[in-house]
């Protein structure tokens, strides 16, 4: 790396700075990862180490690094926000955010076993249950499970990666959605939860149980969603 040329101290403190920040925006460092030490960071750009710990401040004070006690200094996590009013759709929020929306299909089938479900829509015929994970720019976010009435039976042929399901069914049927009815809990990770969204069995997981309506009340689906709410906020706002 090219030696930062000695100015004056403030003028060292700001090239390091928009050096480390220029790294860290161009993902050379990623969410996550940890940062060189000051005294390797003192010795890559031969600054002196208070000129690296003030440039990390600043970045700190910036919510770009989080300082770990007696671990080192890391790259901050951002945490997405979902609105309530974005209309349901993970792919327009991501999009909205300036975020790179990507789905993992864990699972696409007719299933027979989902007597919750089967309540919420008023019948005992079988379902259609597809289950995902949701990413945000690569980070998983989002276990997602979607019930559609039997006779979507269309969605099991389409490739659902890198398509807005609800947009889809809005295509395919004509149905449009005009209410959502959430109600909200809190799980604790399973095993297989953790293992989907890269986290500790047991870690508190926000469960979503979201039942999408049309304008005269008919269900076109019903959606889990457990979220992981240190990596991703789901927001419900009210209007007055």
């Amino acid at each position: 790396m090219q030696e930062i040329k000695q100015l004056n101290a403030i003028t060292l403190q700001e090239q390091l700075y928009n050096e480390l920040a220029t790294q860290i925006k161009s993902g050379k460092y990623k969410p996550g990862d940890r940062i060189p030490p000051e005294l390797k960071l003192s010795e890559i750009y031969r600054v002196s180490r208070v000129t690296v710990r003030n440039a990390i401040q600043q970045l700190v004070n910036e919510d770009l690094l989080i300082k770990k006690h007696g671990k080192g200094t890391y790259v901050k996590t951002q945490v997405y926000t979902e609105e309530f009013f974005s209309g349901g759709s993970f792919t327009d929020t991501c999009l909205r955010m300036k975020a790179k929306p990507s789905t993992q299909i864990i699972e696409s089938t007719v299933c027979h076993d989902e007597a919750e479900i089967n309540a919420i829509f008023g019948t005992t015929a079988p379902l259609i249950r597809i289950k995902r994970v949701r990413l945000v720019d690569d980070v998983p976010c989002i276990v997602e499970v979607d019930f559609f009435p039997d006779s979507f039976q269309f969605l099991l042929k389409k490739k659902l990666e890198k398509t807005s399901l609800l947009h889809l069914v809005t295509k395919e049927t004509g149905m449009h959605p005009a209410k959502f009815e959430d109600y909200f809990k809190i799980i604790f990770a399973t095993k297989e939860f953790a293992k989907q969204l890269n986290c500790i069995v047991g870690t508190p997981l926000l469960e979503v149980t979201q039942t999408v309506l049309t304008p005269d009340n008919s269900i076109i689906y019903v959606n889990k969603q457990y979220i992981l709410t240190t990596k991703y906020i789901y927001a419900v706002r009210s209007l007055k």
